[in-house]
This record gives C-alpha cells, structure tokens and sequence, in this order.
C-alpha cells in the first residue's frame, strides 16, 4: 500500500474495516495485534468512534460496528424478511455447520446474512455486506436459471482445466438441485489444518497480509466440483462446502451455501448433506415468495435455451 497522505486517517479506516469484517467482538488488545498499532492509539481510536456511535463496547470491553455505521448500510444487504433468517438458522441446525446467503446481482456476489449451528466450527470467509467480483465456480448454483449472455461471461472466467469442466458443474446443478465442492483427496489433510489455523487464531485478527494469503490458499484449496461418479462413489470423500439456488424470481437471484469443510464423509453423508441445502434452498425460495416451472426432480428448470447452452459449452 502507498504511503498514507493522513496516517491517523488511515488507522481508523483500518480499524473500522476490522471490525465490520470481523465474526465476532473484537477487543482493544486483538485489534491492535491484528493491525500492528500501539494498544493506545487504538483505545483513543475506538474511544472516539463509540461516542460517536461508530463502534459499540460491549461490557467485556469488546468492539463491534455501532449503530450510526449500520444506518449506512444499504437496506438491500438486510435479511430480505424474518422468515428467510428463519429457515437460514433451520439450515444451519440440519447441516450443523454454517449458512450463508449471497446475492448474485451486476456481476458480483454480496453476502446478504450469515448463521451458524449452535457448536459447529465458525469457518472464515465474507462478512455480512462484502462483496466480491463473480467468478468460477461462486455463483454456480444460479447459473442455469440465468441469462445466456451473463452465463457465458461466467463461463469464461474459468480458465484451464476448469474451464474444460464448467459446464458438467452446470449440468450437476441441474440434475442434482445444487453444486457440490471438495478439495483433492491428498489436500484434505492440509484443509483441515489451515481451517482449524484460523479458526484457533481467528481470520479476523491475523495481520491483513496473512490472513489474504490463508483465505486465498483455503479458496483454491476446497473449489473441485464434484462429479456424479464422486457423489455416489461408496468412498469416504472430503465435502469442503455446497451451494444451491434460492428462487425470489424465475433468475434465482440468491445462493445459499453450506460449509461442513470435512475431510472424510461417507456416501450416506453425502446424500444427507445435498437433502438438507435442496430443502432449506426450497424454503427459503418459499419464504421469499419465489417459484418457477418445477421439473421432474421437484426444483425449479432451467429455460429449455439454457440447457442448450450448457451442453453446446459441454
């Protein structure tokens, strides 16, 4: 990064970019570690911030975003009603592990909300309102059910062997309900240790320059689609994470995904694993009033111009 014209400017952008990143409250003392500043110059920061209404301390003496920064945040990053918080816990609780839902909109993706399983590991990633550029593989669960145009751009951000795979992703959707992600079988090792890495430190006060680097190994890392052959396979396979699409209009403009991130899950797992994201994307489609032309798998199809799509590209 270049030199800062106002370095007392930049240490508060930095700690308030901290916090809205972070899982969890944040201390004085994790926050200095985190961003190599005096513990002081952090206390007179956040001071300053929770008098404004910036910051809130809580009575441990921990830091979450105040109320003044969420007044800021777009109403369209909220929960879109209390029933899809509902079933987003719900899912949570069935797949016993963390939900995430992700508006797929303009060409990026942008978490909507975020719920964990009472006791499950909390995995790093997005925070609630981050938004990154849509690549392969994110956004794979609502690629059928969109435009041709907007699929073949999504398509062709995938390079190498990937891009030689795209579109059997696309048709595992479409047969399945969902997308199904692993790691290599020889990486599942390093996955766990890398997870449970960041889950023991926490993502969130690691130094910035670390935690990209970890994150972007992690991504790399647990991004193999699935095959059919790997799903019915009487293996024990690593499951990294599962996506599907969640229907308040006939384009799908929501994911939901699932984060077991395990290393060894049997096939019966599997199939339990898939049943849950197919049921809580369902209801949370349900919840948002959404609903298109169901096939003959139960969920909704994909128009017959884009399942020709897939194949020509297969």
């Amino acid at each position: 990064m270049p030199e800062s014209a106002s370095p007392p400017t930049r240490r508060v952008i930095e700690v308030m970019e901290l916090l809205t990143r972070a899982e969890r409250a944040l201390t004085a003392s994790e926050i200095a570690a985190a961003l190599g500043h005096a513990r002081a110059t952090v206390i007179a920061i956040l001071t300053e911030l929770a008098e404004a209404g910036w910051v809130r301390r809580d009575r441990r003496r921990r830091f979450t975003p105040g109320p003044a920064l969420a007044a800021l945040r777009p109403v369209a990053l909220e929960v879109p009603n209390a029933a899809v918080g509902a079933e987003l816990k719900a899912l949570a609780a069935a797949a016993h592990c963390g939900v995430t839902l992700s508006r797929i909109a303009d060409g990026r993706l942008t978490v909507v909300a975020k719920e964990y399983a009472t006791g499950a590991r909390i995995l790093p990633g997005l925070a609630v309102g981050q938004s990154i550029p849509l690549g392969y593989p994110a956004g794979a669960a609502v690629m059928p059910w969109r435009a041709e145009a907007e699929r073949r751009a999504w398509l062709a951000s995938a390079s190498g062997p990937a891009r030689r795979g795209a579109p059997a992703l696309l048709r595992f959707v479409t047969t399945h309900g969902c997308a199904m992600f692993r790691p290599d079988s020889d990486d599942a090792g390093l996955v766990d240790v890398l997870a449970e890495l960041l889950g023991a430190v926490g993502a969130e006060v690691m130094q910035p320059q670390l935690r990209t680097r970890v994150l972007r190994q992690l991504s790399r890392l647990t991004a193999r689609p699935y095959r059919d052959a790997d799903l019915d396979s009487a293996e024990a396979l690593p499951v990294s994470y599962l996506s599907a699409p969640v229907f308040g209009s006939a384009e799908a403009p929501y994911e939901v995904q699932i984060g077991p991130l395990r290393a060894t899950v049997s096939r019966a797992e599997r199939a339990d694993y898939v049943a849950a994201i197919r049921a809580g994307a369902e209801a949370l489609s349900a919840a948002l009033g959404g609903s298109g032309p169901p096939d003959g798998d139960g969920h909704p199809a994909p128009a017959a111009a884009d399942r020709a799509v897939v194949d020509d590209l297969g």
